[in-house]
């Protein structure tokens, strides 16, 4: 695994993020913790719960292990109208069944006809987005096999930016702050389209390496489906919680989801074609980015602990978003600080898992973090409110790397360097929170 190419990759993603954050304090400006800030929350978060289903668990764990190994276009061509033809069955079923799904998600709301229509009508306008989601998703495919990371790393910037416009005016239109959402996402596939376009062939459904794809598609969403039953397990807990508890996980949860974007996501990226190209070497690709996550997300994590709350203040706080706002995003914001390192690291275990084809591995630790996280998600809440809804995220991810760490190469270098970091971001986060 070349450092270089995660370097790459993050380069591209570094511009994506900094406009994303950019994203985050236009939208604390137009919408605050208020009501309609909550509603646009979940309203985005139903079609994101798909779209690990259909994006990146397609374009990272499914895709690119079976694309690396055969470079064939008739398959390509397949998987494009396996991947594309879900979708469009899923999307009208989303928007007709929209305030069931709502009312499934978010049970608090019903409490509140207002807000209760307003977010089934912000779902009813993002959940179109799941078809430039799996195109992007497609594309980006495509182009981490041929190995230009840098595309599919900066292309978020594209959707940041089709946000960004609608977002401004979300103050005045609060409907605007879930169409951004949809027009973004087709910003981005357009970006990637002339990227990743490829000359079409007649498509080969019976292509031996279909069955691959499928078994991995079928493993990685139902690793995604155990991660959306937490999604869903903390929503449901959120949605009884004092109004803007939503908000302020949202807004913390997007602080801690730019490392793990730039590094977590990126190691993983690289590794799995590194791995799937080179599986005689996986363990020591799989080292490699170990060290290298666990290094630079240690270091972040320090660093949001010690300077979080005046980072906060000093970007957030403007228009509707107030200091006291501020202090709760920061508090929810400690109880996610673990989750740093745990999510990178868990990028480079499942990369390695479905690079190697050992999906069982993989669904087994995701079964585990779903578990630990219903058996302790309702107790934290209830001691710490959104504090600890990211506590339970916190320990919950964590419990399933040290399965993947310990399952995958025993009491070795990987499993003890890996336990040593989770432990001492835990220390740092309580330590913070408590001082």
């Amino acid at each position: 695994m070349k450092i270089r190419s995660i370097l790459s990759f993050s380069a591209g993603t570094l511009l994506s993020r900094i406009l994303g954050f950019v994203r985050e304090l236009v939208f604390a400006y137009a919408l605050g913790a208020s009501p309609y800030a909550d509603a646009v929350v979940v309203a985005v978060r139903i079609p994101t719960m798909l779209r690990g289903m259909l994006a990146e668990g397609v374009s990272q764990n499914a895709f690119v292990p079976v694309l690396a190994r055969w470079k064939d276009r008739s398959l390509l061509w397949a998987l494009i109208f396996i991947i594309l033809g879900t979708t469009l069955i899923l999307v009208p079923i989303g928007v007709i069944f929209a305030p069931l799904i709502t009312k499934v998600i978010v049970p608090g709301f019903v409490q509140d006809a207002d807000k209760f229509a307003f977010t089934v009508l912000g779902v009813r306008i993002t959940f179109p987005s799941l078809i430039f989601i799996s195109g992007a998703a497609i594309a980006m495919g495509v182009l981490n096999t041929r190995g230009r990371f840098f595309i599919t790393g900066v292309s978020p910037v594209f959707f940041n930016i089709g946000s960004i416009v609608l977002l401004l005016f979300a103050h005045r239109w609060p409907v605007l702050g879930a169409a951004a959402f949809t027009v973004g996402t087709a910003l981005q596939f357009l970006f990637l389209l002339p990227f990743a376009w490829e000359k079409y062939e007649r498509p080969n459904f019976k292509h031996p390496a279909i069955k691959d794809f499928l078994k991995n598609w079928f493993s990685m969403s139902l690793n995604t489906g155990f991660l959306q039953t937490s999604t869903l397990i903390n929503a449901i807990v959120a949605s009884f919680l004092p109004t803007g508890s939503l908000a302020y996980l949202s807004y913390a949860f997007r602080l801690v989801h730019l490392p793990q974007g730039l590094f977590g996501v990126a190691t993983g990226t690289v590794l799995t074609k590194s791995v799937s190209e080179d599986e005689a070497h996986a363990r020591e690709h799989t080292w490699k980015g170990i060290i290298f996550v666990s290094a630079i997300t240690l270091t972040i994590a320090l660093l949001y602990a010690l300077f979080g709350e005046i980072f906060i203040k000093l970007a957030f706080v403007r228009g509707r978003f107030t200091p006291e706002d501020a202090h709760n995003t920061f508090r929810v914001l400690l109880g996610y600080v673990p989750t740093i390192p745990a999510y990178a690291l868990s990028s480079v275990y499942l990369s390695y898992l479905f690079a190697v084809f050992r999906r069982k591995h993989a669904n087994i630790g995701l079964a585990i973090s779903t578990v630990t996280n219903l058996l302790i998600v309702f107790p934290l809440s209830r001691m710490l409110g959104a504090t600890g809804i990211a506590y339970a995220v916190s320990l919950a991810t964590t419990s399933s790397v040290l399965f993947w760490a310990f399952r995958s190469f025993g009491v070795g270098r990987e499993s003890l360097l890996t336990t040593a970091t989770l432990l001492v971001a835990f220390l740092i986060s309580l330590l913070r929170l408590f001082a």
